[in-house]
């Protein structure tokens, strides 16, 4: 992630200008012909490739349904974790004034955020009267009573609100597929073996760009037991650690450009555990066919590679996006109990009914150079932005503190959270004052334990920043040594 500063404002909005009309400047810089072979592979592509995936940014979202029971439980759970009433309701209101929050307004976003629903439905009673028990506990949070009727404000409601993306030109995705060869290039070097999810989603026309090393036909070709394409690295048992291994590790990277980042750290990790680090190409600045797994089909593909390497017991480490579906491992029955240790890096899960990340990573106008980074690279894109604006649902994706360290019957599991004190898409603060961390927050060096249980690790960077440099995941590194003992 860039940092605040001039040098790299101009260096950000450059590429963004460049990469947002590249055609232009194939006219002005390069030779006719190539000029005209250039534009021609690009129109092909924008009618071809680009055109078609976004007709599926203008569907429908697919809500998990839930009951009232579950509704009214998770209501007050997140009423209990509002630290400033007024500013929540202002950003899920883009940042309205709150003189222009009335009844209907709050109601209408309360529908979406509740009740997966566009439109109010006065016929039925049951949800009439849930939706004003809702609305009522709102009012006594502020203190006030809101105004009847409608103001100006306009809800954020993620699921129902239209897509909005910027243009990629053909120039990018080749960038992605360099970056994308490269890394592959990388693990391998670093003794991982990939594992290709079975046809149709290996063929080379399942995503763009194509990933021409993945689907060439190699003598040691591996083939993944679900739908998910993953690296893994076997233990290195030697004499010095009496042939013996430790837990097992599984990865779950965020938003961006795949595991690029994350190749240093994966190699770090200990050399006695099992590693295994999943790719989630729909989150990777990628057009893929098919839309992010849902809930419960990540978690049986998943459970099935587990089961494929015999891995019954393992330490779960996530980053950013990661930590959503961290979310429902930890939820599942089955899966829950196997972790043993679990490390949220960056973590967006966490107070996920606050409207921070929704509103810095989807809405928010970019100023500084980060800003921009994560405006365009992230928020804009096509395949990010579908997997954000229709399959992103925080009822099922929000996760507790307690839920952290239980591991139901089995007792208490070891959790870490990191977090980084100039994060641009999470409160950070308010989530450490959440863990109930007892000391001040600062740019501090050592780990503290919070009164939740959770071990938090504090970082005076930005988000994703504590991949960048060995000194800073090497405390990460650390914990996990620790976790997998």
């Amino acid at each position: 992630m860039l940092n605040r500063t001039t040098h790299e404002l101009i260096f950000i909005r450059i590429c963004v200008i460049f990469l947002s009309c590249a055609p232009l400047f194939y006219i002005v810089f390069l030779p006719l012909p190539l000029a005209a072979l250039a534009l021609s592979l690009e129109l092909a592509y924008y009618l071809f490739i680009l055109r078609r995936f976004k007709t599926r940014l203008a569907g429908q979202a697919d809500h998990p349904p839930d009951t009232r029971q579950e509704r009214e439980a998770l209501f007050q759970r997140c009423l209990q974790n509002i630290p400033d009433p007024e500013r929540y309701l202002s950003l899920w209101a883009h940042g309205a004034d709150p003189a222009e929050i009335k009844r209907e307004n709050l109601r209408e976003f309360f529908l979406w955020a509740f009740f997966d629903r566009q439109h109010d439905c006065p016929d039925d009673a049951d949800i009439q009267d849930e939706l004003e028990g809702y609305i009522t506990g709102t009012e006594a949070l502020l203190g006030r009573t809101l105004a009847p009727g409608r103001g100006s404000a306009r809800s954020l409601r993620l699921t129902f609100d239209d897509i909005p993306t910027r243009y990629r030109c053909l120039l990018w995705y080749l960038i992605v597929a360099l970056v994308d060869s490269a890394t592959h290039l990388r693990m391998l070097r670093r003794g991982f073996h990939f594992y290709a999810a079975p046809a149709p989603h290996a063929s080379v026309f399942h995503v763009f760009p194509p990933r021409p090393l993945v689907s060439m036909r190699w003598p040691d070709r591996r083939f993944s037991a679900g739908e998910l394409n993953y690296w893994y690295r076997p233990a290195a048992t030697t004499a010095t650690t009496g042939g013996s291994t430790t837990r097992p590790v599984v990865f779950l990277h965020g938003i961006g450009i795949g595991l690029y980042p994350y190749v240093p750290f994966l190699n770090d990790l200990p050399p006695t555990s099992p590693v295994l680090a999943v790719e989630i190409l729909p989150i990777s600045m990628r057009l893929t066919k098919t839309n992010i797994l849902a809930r419960p089909d990540f978690v049986r593909q998943l459970k099935a590679i587990l089961h494929q390497h015999g891995i019954d017991c393992f330490v779960l480490i996530s980053h950013s996006y990661g930590s959503i579906l961290t979310t429902h491992v930890l939820r599942d029955s089955e899966l829950g109990p196997q972790v043993e240790g679990v490390v949220l890096v960056d973590p967006v899960s966490l107070l996920l009914h606050l409207p921070d990340v929704a509103y810095n990573f989807t809405r928010r106008m970019p100023t500084f150079a980060n800003e921009w980074q994560l405006w365009y690279m992230a928020s804009m894109d096509p395949g990010i932005a579908l997997v954000l604006g229709r399959h992103f649902f925080w009822r099922e994706n929000i996760i507790w503190k307690d839920e952290l360290v239980s591991r139901g019957p089995l007792g208490q599991r070891r959790a870490a959270v990191c977090l980084a004190s100039r994060d641009l898409i999470v409160d950070t603060l308010t989530v450490g004052r959440y863990l109930e961390l007892a000391v001040a927050l600062g740019s501090g060096t050592a780990n503290t334990t919070t009164a939740s249980g959770v071990e938090l690790l504090w970082f005076d960077l930005d988000h994703a920043q504590v991949f960048d440099k060995r000194q800073d995941y090497g405390r990460i590194l650390d914990v996990v040594r620790r976790f997998c003992a």
